[in-house]
């Protein structure tokens, strides 16, 4: 997603659990981009509120609460507030349903998508290989993960027509992540400098 306001961009890209959003904002990060990850904001909220992040009843309840009193387009508002104080180049990360990408649009005119693509077992075996603690133990545990991030990490299967895959299919430029990590860096530069080159134009 690139969203111009003067001489600002603002990028986002979406994808399924393991279609390597991580390496694309640490590639964005070297490109002078400052990253807002909305898990980062989940984390600081989860911290705030004193509830561990490896308390998996603790944090969804959590979720539900805030989405309840605050709508489930909640994180994309903090990110938005965060927005504000960046400079020039600006990358959201982490948007996984349609509540929260219509907030952005209206928020944000001219908003462009990028999806990264790549099969479920090569998703799970990067996220097998990286090991972060919250990480999926099996595929068991990973396809359960899938499913919710399809959902917008929201419990009712109704929600999938609101989750990450509307936003896929929806999105302006896509990248199949599905060869080596310089290939990746590449696609990631040749998006990025088609939307400085058009404007940022929607």
């Amino acid at each position: 997603m690139i969203h111009m306001v003067g001489d600002r961009i603002v990028v986002t890209v979406v994808g399924l659990p393991g279609s390597g959003k991580s390496m694309a904002a640490d590639m964005l990060k070297k490109r002078g981009f400052e990253v807002i990850e909305l898990g980062d904001i989940w984390r600081e909220l989860l911290k705030k509120n004193h509830i561990s992040r490896f308390d998996p009843i603790g944090t969804r309840e959590f979720t539900r609460k805030i989405r309840q009193k605050y709508g489930k387009d909640v994180y994309a508002r903090y990110a938005y507030r965060k927005i504000q104080k960046k400079r020039h180049l600006v990358a959201i990360m982490g948007i996984r349903s349609t509540y929260e990408m219509a907030y952005l649009k209206k928020h944000l005119k001219g908003i462009h998508v990028i999806a990264l693509l790549a099969p479920i077992k090569m998703r799970y075996g990067r996220l097998k290989a990286r090991g972060k603690p919250e990480d999926p133990k099996d595929f068991k545990d990973f396809k359960w993960l899938d499913t919710r991030e399809r959902r917008g990490f929201m419990k009712a299967r109704s929600e999938e027509k609101h989750g990450v895959m509307h936003i896929i299919k929806d999105a302006d430029y896509v990248i199949a992540n599905t060869s080596t990590i310089s290939r990746l860096e590449s696609n990631i530069g040749k998006v990025v400098k088609k939307i400085k080159e058009s404007g940022g134009s929607g």
